[in-house]
């Protein structure tokens, strides 16, 4: 009886031990939205993934030497997160085209949904077709209009989500970046700009 008393207590005493390691343990997953780690109380979490795509450019005739062949358009790691729930943070860069480069580099406040401050690196609120990812384009390439945007920019945003995501309002001050480019580390200007955008979707909740 003693001898099966205390095997009873010592099994007790294990399933207690790895119920409180389960409990406290965070939690680490890999699947198609990459690969995921969670603190046991949700505070922190991370997100990595990426996308890669490959063009193709082949000319039947006429084609300058080197023009035919095969190049990484996009390679793009991505490390995103959050950290104790009110802030979110991203950090993307850029192994395909010519050189390396860092694209993405900022922290998000959100408060609220309402009200959120992001500063960083990140993309202006300017170009419609620019404020959609790669990873959902049609093509490889967006179209010219694009170039006629700034794109990437140094900078701090205040934006939020009114009336339940049926509209949506961006306003920044960045350090000002030429169309079509990203800007670099450093500025010697001493000239910001300041750029603003609203989305209207009263239809978004409709049965429309």
């Amino acid at each position: 009886d003693d001898k099966v008393s205390a095997l009873e207590r010592e099994q007790a005493l294990e399933e207690t031990n790895t119920a409180f390691a389960a409990k406290h343990a965070p939690k680490i997953s890999i699947g198609v939205d990459g690969f995921k780690a969670v603190s046991a109380d949700t505070t922190f979490t991370m997100n990595i993934r990426g996308y890669m795509q490959l063009d193709s450019r082949t000319f039947f005739q006429n084609a300058a030497p080197g023009a035919d062949g095969f190049l990484l358009r996009r390679v793009d790691p991505i490390i995103a997160g959050k950290v104790f729930h009110t802030f979110d943070y991203q950090f993307m860069a850029e192994f395909g085209g010519t050189a390396p480069s860092i694209y993405d580099a900022y922290v998000n406040y959100h408060p609220l949904p309402e009200l959120q401050l992001e500063a960083g690196r990140f993309k202006t609120p300017f170009g419609l077709e620019w404020l959609q990812s790669a990873a959902n384009l049609p093509f490889n390439e967006r179209s010219l209009a694009t170039d006629l945007v700034p794109l990437r920019d140094l900078g701090v945003e205040l934006h939020g989500d009114l009336f339940g995501d049926r509209a949506n309002y961006a306003a920044g001050v960045f350090n000002s970046v030429a169309d079509g480019a990203n800007a670099a580390n450093s500025d010697f200007d001493n000239e910001q700009e300041f750029i603003g955008r609203i989305f209207l979707l009263p239809f978004k909740k409709s049965d429309l």
